[in-house]
């Protein structure tokens, strides 16, 4: 499977914004999915996770399976509120099965 990702962070008006994107490099891929959390956001400070995008949220709870064409690309996006000022890093990660598409990127609130 040839996903590549990247993840990027926007620290604007009181929140930081998550843009994550996943790219088929290589043949069409079939993607299953254990429920309708597609993509995941945590935030981490020092090595400790201080925020999660599925938190506190629900999702449904089936099966599907989406086909992601060679040179097809998905976005995904989730923003975290009124975060406390520091250095941190954003980990992005699909949530299909058999796959390890993940980006990670550093940013700061002041």
């Amino acid at each position: 499977m040839a996903l590549r990702s990247t993840v990027t962070a926007s620290v604007a008006d009181g929140r930081v914004a998550f843009d994550y994107e996943v790219e088929n490099a290589g043949e069409p891929v079939e993607l299953t999915f254990r429920s309708g959390l597609s993509a995941d956001f945590a935030v981490f400070e020092d090595g400790e996770e201080r925020w999660r995008a599925s938190d506190g949220r629900l999702f449904t709870q089936a099966l599907r399976t989406e086909t992601l064409a060679a040179g097809e690309r998905r976005e995904f996006s989730d923003a975290w509120e009124d975060p406390d000022p520091g250095a941190y890093a954003v980990v992005a990660q699909l949530n299909a099965t058999g796959t390890d598409a993940e980006a990670r990127a550093e940013f700061s609130v002041a």
